[in-house]
């Protein structure tokens, strides 16, 4: 299922799997993720950078990150941050579910293009709360203000 090829992890083609493990080994070694359906891949050790496209229905647990996790043109996915990591991006990804489960991933930088219906959703204050969901705006509003173009979320009433 997973192969090293140089300091890059593979995991392709993949469909109905939910036993995908790959062991790194290397902080500098990435890991890629294409063209996978209805699976789980679960990344142990830290890696420099995950990279998933084309995925649909599936999910993707992983440690520590050095860099980014990126996820394109993808569908229904969920992500779980058990680790650090800097920065999630987002990009013509239609139902994303990030789960950040401890403080060391709740300081990512999220940075979206192109997407819809994503949430992140972060523990309860205790293991007996329930976790909670923060919806990602879809929609926003640029005007100008002294000069300057200022953009934010469109509030709703």
């Amino acid at each position: 299922m997973a192969k090293l090829e140089g300091n890059k992890w593979f995991v392709e083609k993949v469909e109905g799997k939910t036993d995908i493990v790959v062991n790194v080994a290397e902080a500098k070694q990435g890991v890629f993720i294409s063209q996978i359906k209805d699976s789980v891949v679960t990344i142990v050790g830290k890696c420099s950078a995950i990279s998933i496209e084309s995925a649909v229905g599936s999910g993707i647990i992983f440690d520590d990150v050095v860099a980014t996790v990126e996820v394109i043109n993808s569908k229904k996915v969920q992500l779980q941050a058990n680790g650090a990591l800097n920065q999630i991006q987002i990009d013509k990804t239609n139902g994303a579910t990030i789960y950040l489960q401890t403080a060391a991933s709740q300081g990512a930088q999220l940075v979206t293009s192109l997407s819809s219906e994503l949430n992140i959703v972060l523990p309860g204050a205790t293991e007996e709360d329930d976790a909670i969901e923060h919806p990602v705006p879809e929609q926003y509003v640029s005007k100008f203000v002294d000069g300057k173009l200022v953009t934010g979320p469109t509030d709703h009433v």
